[in-house]
């Protein structure tokens, strides 16, 4: 930037520039001038022959009133007051041209002060019609959609705020959640582009003056209050993906930016830049369908190997049923039948009906074509359940499971079902990784722990462990070491875990083979599914 220095040394002993300095004022595509204390020009730049038809020769020693004429130097009065008073100031105004034209430009006033106080003040003006011209350039783009909004409605409503900070206007939104639909009702749109006019169905010319509230659906109040806080809070920009709605009533996904202007350069408007993501939205939605789908095959072929686990599982109970009903058919067929008796067994045979039915609730829950949905459970619980369905399974592969389960572990909101996908996958893994052992032990150790927020779920085994390459791509779909392996498991576990907000991984056991260990936050702040409905199980 042109120092007060360097607008006001020699030729002229307080005027002149330097001739490097001199060449760059010249060279810049804007007035750049100094004016003394009684607002005579005693340096001028080239540019003044461009914008004037006179050079800066010329121009030194005229009175800012021969610049402007009468009629512009009044209107700069108030300003040159402020300046004369030490005080840097910038304005927009008309600025008359040499082709008798009066040009908007960006104004800005820069004091000079010595040892006596105010010497003098440079002048930087700059034409807005060519930076005007860029912008609309840049707004009549086809790949963005903008949105001039006049917020004059909103600053009358931020009166009723108490300061009108971000914090003020934030308890307003929590206490009066209708104000954002006002507001956004009571914001007239001033102008659109073709491209938003496209994106949302509308008449360009038509659409001025229409409320921007027509196009916010409820699901994009929150994101637009975010807008407005940000916008309060004096922020630069504000960015976010959120729901729109055309005139026809279909929603749309859009990615939202706004870039705000300095306070002192907010004229009352703001505009908004949209991009149509709904293309993309869908192929996320369409690859989460697939990935739904391949943990549905990857559950599928883990219960084909635990079909013998299950069925000797609900073979208990049901044998009990009929153990118990046969002895309440003789304490019932005595000479004096003994009803207390006979009435314990039928109690027994009711239990043992109830346990069959929760493993086949369990089994339908992991086989069935499952949708995500979070809840609250204890997660011992749902590892004793694990354990439950694969133990017979781990036992015929010659292998012992053991539980050391942390008491008193808090609660956690997560997928119940693909939680206990995983520990399954990780606990049959394990028994099968050791089937070849002959004398070695051969025992699976499950743990849980709470630490730092996450709730850690491990799964250790005396195994042969696993090497260096395999460990580096056991989580990569398809990767087996096993002869009629699909390499979906780990794969699928790695995905649920990260949905989850958490982290698995491999490591050596102390014992010489592997411990998989997977974490899952105890709440997952900001996560959409905390904030959805859920229950308790």
């Amino acid at each position: 930037m042109l120092t007060d220095t360097a607008l006001s040394t020699p030729p002229d002993a307080r005027f002149g520039t330097p001739d490097h300095i001199q060449a760059m004022a010249n060279a810049m595509p804007a007035l750049i001038s100094f004016f003394d204390a009684g607002e005579v020009c005693r340096y001028a730049n080239e540019h003044h022959c461009h914008w004037y038809g006179r050079t800066p020769g010329e121009l030194v020693g005229l009175h800012l009133r021969d610049f402007l004429g009468e009629e512009g130097y009044a209107l700069r009065l108030p300003f040159l007051a402020r300046v004369a008073a030490g005080e840097e100031v910038s304005f927009d105004a008309a600025v008359p041209h040499r082709d008798g034209s009066w040009h908007e430009a960006a104004i800005r006033y820069v004091p000079k002060l010595g040892p006596e106080g105010f010497e003098g003040f440079h002048i930087l003006v700059f034409d807005t019609a060519v930076l005007h011209h860029r912008f609309r350039s840049v707004f009549e783009g086809r790949a963005i959609a903008f949105l001039e909004l006049d917020l004059g409605n909103l600053g009358r409503a931020l009166e009723d705020v108490p300061s009108a900070t971000a914090e003020e206007l934030a308890a307003t939104l929590a206490a009066d959640p209708g104000f954002i639909r006002r507001t956004l009702d009571a914001t007239p749109i001033t102008a659109m582009n073709d491209r938003a006019a496209e994106l949302f169905g509308l008449d360009r010319k038509e659409s001025v003056g229409t409320g921007f509230g027509l196009l916010c659906p409820p699901a994009a109040e929150p994101a637009l209050a975010a807008n407005l806080l940000a916008y309060v809070g004096g922020m630069t920009s504000f960015e976010a993906e959120t729901v729109m709605r055309r005139a026809d009533g279909r929603a749309i996904d859009v990615l939202l930016t706004t870039a705000y202007p300095p306070d002192s350069e907010r004229s009352g408007k703001v505009f908004l830049g949209l991009i149509d993501i709904s293309a993309r939205i869908r192929q996320e939605r369409r690859l989460a369908r697939l990935e739904s789908d391949l943990a549905h095959a990857a559950r599928i072929a883990t219960l084909g190997e635990l079909m013998a686990s299950i069925s000797h599982e609900v073979s208990q109970p049901l044998a009990a049923v009929v153990t118990n009903g046969n002895a309440a058919l003789r304490w019932m067929n005595r000479a004096e039948p003994d009803l207390d008796e006979a009435k314990s067994a039928i109690r027994r045979m009711i239990d043992e009906g109830v346990r069959a039915s929760e493993i086949i609730v369990r089994t339908r829950a992991l086989a069935g074509r499952h949708t995500a949905g979070r809840t609250l459970f204890c997660p011992n619980a749902m590892i004793e359940e694990a354990a439950a369905l694969v133990r017979r399974q781990v036992v015929s592969l010659g292998a012992e499971l053991l539980l050391e389960l942390e008491p008193g572990l808090p609660e956690i909101l997560a997928d119940r079902i693909q939680l206990q996908q995983v520990a399954i996958n990780l606990m049959v893994n394990a028994a099968q990784a050791m089937a070849e052992q002959a004398h070695a032990p051969r025992r699976i150790t499950v743990s849980t722990r709470a630490a730092g927020g996450v709730t850690a779920f491990e799964v250790t085994d005396t195994g042969p462990g696993v090497g260096a390459d395999s460990a580096a791509q056991v989580f990569n779909a398809f990767y087996t070491t096993k002869p009629t392996g699909m390499g979906l498991g780990l794969s699928v576990s790695k995905t649920i875990v990260e949905a989850h907000g958490g982290t698995i991984d491999l490591r050596p056991a102390p014992s010489g083979g592997a411990r998989f260990t997977f974490t899952v936050p105890h709440r997952q702040n900001g996560n959409a599914a905390e904030d959805a409905p859920h229950t308790r199980v």
